[in-house]
């Protein structure tokens, strides 16, 4: 039962019964049985029904244990901070309030930084006799966090018998974070055996000394093949890294490419780690098998925490090239349309089933289109074109843009892609006026040779050059047959030279180390 403030009283009746009078000068009446008597502030009394003479009673460390001699009435009660005994001859003074040590509290230093050696130390004393140990209570009040900005303390002290004074020390949690001063602010609490004194509060302070970190963020460009690269994966750094966690968002947006058909649309928020200096974003980039222009579109970072956008690095491009560039030597994987080699080196260049373009670099080059429609560029350099029977056929067929007369050279490759001969002739047949690539080959193979009268058919194992001079298909031809005799267009190369550079042979027979290895 408790009586909170003012001037209380507590009645038990039966039974073990626990009284607390707490504040004011309460009168306790525990009744029958053997009951708990707190007093708490102020001058309190304990009421017993029966004579001073029955009664005895006993004290230990400020607890006093009343004893009735009656049985079955008043029982034995124990009593806390009771200063008066009422019985109904006499009232009985046992421990006068002013008897009780007074409890004071103070902080030094007030004030330590949060990184710092230094602690606060609050030093609770207690005033009178020091024979006995004391437990006093005190709550925790502030703006800091027990146990996150400083280590856990507890919500009481004990006086060690025969001392005066006893401290809880306050040791910061030292932490990176940017952040207002922040206090701790230990409060006497009422308690058993002793007065709240004054002062009976304290307050400390954590200084904080961590120091503001300026980032800025910045992303990069970035080329991808389409086919070859799934995702375009794009770098965001940190100028200086900050001690803090840094967040960000980031959208997609087009520039020529078209959002859903050649990348996937995406936005997003980005976290950096503490003292971290970059982060990436991925965006998918989606195979349409054309080959066509560069396409683009931007990455924005927008709304970082933390950080800065540096102004002229906020927006990233991406450009989608169906173009592979490469110092090396390289076969196009599936999907990928376009083959550049950079550089002087002398390295080789494959394509793939579709129709690719494949350009050499400066270097000497062995050029491969494969399958498909393709369109092959030497460049620079005494380049090798590759072609296997059946692949640059009369439906199919390749060109070279720069070929040099007497400079590069054909490779030839059976159908089934072993090595093979170059052919056992080859001719320059009469320039040609007609308006189909079926007719200039039907042509050919009738008369391969314009240097002599007749008809001079196309032998196998041999190759013809060929100029058609107007029309819709006007260029410069090779053709070439195979080991079996007449025109096999599955089979058969057509090849397109237009763009040659160098002089064109006669008319008649052409050594065939001019064209061929």
């Amino acid at each position: 039962l408790f009586g909170g403030l003012g001037n209380d009283t507590l009645r038990g009746f039966k039974g073990n019964d626990t009284l607390f009078g707490e504040q004011g000068d309460d009168r306790l009446d525990g009744g029958s049985g053997s009951d708990t008597l707190y007093g708490g502030l102020g001058d309190d009394t304990a009421v017993y029904t029966g004579n001073r003479s029955q009664y005895s009673w006993t004290s230990n460390q400020g607890v006093f244990t009343i004893t009735d001699s009656v049985a079955n009435r008043d029982g034995i009660d124990n009593l806390y901070g009771i200063q008066k005994l009422q019985f109904s001859d006499q009232i009985v003074t046992i421990a006068p309030e002013e008897d009780f040590p007074s409890i004071t509290l103070a902080v030094s230093p007030s004030s330590v930084t949060e990184d710092g050696t230094a602690n606060l130390v609050y030093t609770f004393t207690r005033s009178g006799s020091t024979t006995n140990p004391l437990t006093v209570n005190y709550s925790i009040g502030g703006t800091a966090t027990n146990g996150t900005d400083y280590a856990s303390i507890p919500t009481g002290v004990i006086f060690a018998a025969n001392s005066a004074t006893v401290t809880v020390i306050v040791d910061p949690t030292a932490d990176t974070i940017v952040e207002s001063n922040e206090t701790v602010i230990l409060i006497l609490a009422s308690g058993t055996g002793y007065t709240v004194g004054t002062p009976n509060a304290a307050t400390g302070t954590i200084t904080d000394d961590d120091t503001s970190v300026t980032s800025q963020l910045s992303i990069n460009d970035i080329t991808v093949v389409e086919g070859k690269d799934n995702h375009a994966i794009l770098t965001v750094t940190v100028d200086n890294p900050n001690p803090q966690p840094i967040t960000f968002n980031y959208t997609t947006a087009p520039i020529n490419a078209t959002a859903n058909v050649d990348y996937t649309s995406k936005t997003g928020t980005i976290t950096i780690a503490a003292n971290t200096a970059t982060a990436t974003i991925s965006i998918p980039i989606l195979n349409d098998n054309l080959n066509e222009p560069d396409e683009a579109f931007t990455v924005t970072l927008s709304n970082p925490v933390n950080a800065t956008i540096n102004p002229e690095g906020g927006i990233g491009e991406v450009i989608i090239t169906d173009t592979w560039q490469s110092t090396l030597t390289r076969t196009l994987p599936n999907n990928v349309e376009n083959l550049r080699l950079i550089g002087s080196n002398n390295i080789n260049g494959t394509g793939n089933a579709g129709n690719n373009k494949i350009a050499g670099n400066s270097g000497i080059n062995q050029i491969n289109g494969r399958a498909g429609i393709d369109t092959l560029t030497g460049g620079l350099g005494a380049d090798t074109f590759v072609f296997q029977f059946g692949q640059s056929t009369i439906s199919t067929s390749d060109r070279i843009t720069d070929f040099a007369i007497n400079s590069d050279k054909i490779d030839l490759l059976t159908q089934g892609g072993t090595a093979m001969n170059a052919p056992s002739s080859f001719s320059r047949a009469a320039n040609s006026t007609v308006t189909t690539l079926q007719n200039l080959v039907n042509q050919v193979f009738t008369d391969a040779n314009g240097a002599i009268t007749g008809n001079q058919g196309l032998g196998v194992n041999s190759a013809a050059l060929v100029q058609v001079t107007t029309g819709a298909i006007a260029g410069t031809y090779l053709v070439i047959n195979d080991s079996t005799a007449g025109f096999q267009s599955s089979n058969d190369l057509l090849i397109n030279i237009t763009g040659f550079t160098g002089t064109l042979p006669a008319l008649g027979n052409i050594p065939v180390g001019n064209f061929f290895i």
